[in-house]
């Protein structure tokens, strides 16, 4: 199957203004909508992982790799070439960036109180209520560091992001594959620079979605966070989960 599919790797600083960007983001969206509608129970099931293209370049980060499997049609002068699967590397970061989401809250709801009669449109494209929103600014301003149970510091550490295979193709080994690439672009990176024979590569997730997922691919829970009740609009609260996996490079 491996030699009818079109995989192409992209440098995130690369996708800015590139139609390539668009299509990421809308996979992506369309992946995070799908995996949500599997939980209900979590009240994610509305809203975009991504609210503008600008935000999976900025969570890619300056020095971010994205591997894109495309349809075995696509080819590289296929205007209508769909994305089946993605995934991503940068360096690892502790950090929540939650601070743009809160300023482009904030901003928004200044707006609305100066058009009135904009508020019942309920701003942030329908992903917040105005009491999720609420709540959403008071938490999110107080969520603290990650806690975590072993040292961050003694290996070169990457962390694999936008994991995403269309419903359609998945259970064919695509994300297993795009995950290699990964590990190899990792290994090469950390080989360029000197880091030595060992790195960690680490993934965040939400825990009641997809921990199981990760620890199947040998991954070791590191960190965890609990995000209160009306965060990303969910009633029931839910765990931030951090995860590493060690390996050698080649």
């Amino acid at each position: 199957m491996d030699h009818q599919l079109h995989t192409k790797r992209v440098l995130a600083k690369d996708l800015k203004g590139t139609p390539e960007l668009r299509l990421l983001w809308d996979f992506a969206n369309f992946a995070f909508a799908h995996s949500a509608k599997q939980y209900p129970e979590m009240g994610i099931t509305e809203g975009k992982r991504f609210e503008q293209p600008s935000d999976f370049t900025e969570e890619m980060g300056i020095d971010g790799v994205t591997f894109i499997l495309y349809a075995p049609s696509a080819l590289d002068n296929d205007s209508n070439a769909h994305i089946i699967a993605t995934a991503g590397c940068k360096p690892w970061s502790s950090a929540f960036k939650l601070d743009k989401r809160v300023k482009r809250m904030r901003d928004e709801r200044e707006a609305r109180e100066k058009e009135p009669a904009k508020a019942q449109e309920g701003g942030n494209g329908g992903f917040y209520t105005k009491e999720h929103e609420d709540q959403l600014l008071r938490q999110v301003e107080k969520v603290g560091p990650m806690t975590y149970s072993t040292n961050l510091d003694d290996v070169p550490r990457w962390e694999v992001v936008t994991v995403c295979v269309h419903p359609d193709w998945q259970k064919k080994g695509l994300a297993d594959q795009l995950l290699n690439k990964v590990v190899e672009e990792v290994s090469s990176q950390v080989k360029a620079s000197g880091g030595g024979p060992e790195f960690m590569l680490m993934a965040r997730t939400i825990k009641e979605i997809n921990e199981k997922y990760w620890l199947g691919k040998g991954f070791e829970p590191v960190g965890e966070k609990f995000f209160e009740p009306g965060i990303f609009g969910s009633p029931t609260g839910f765990h931030i989960l951090d995860l590493s996996r060690k390996h050698r490079t080649t």
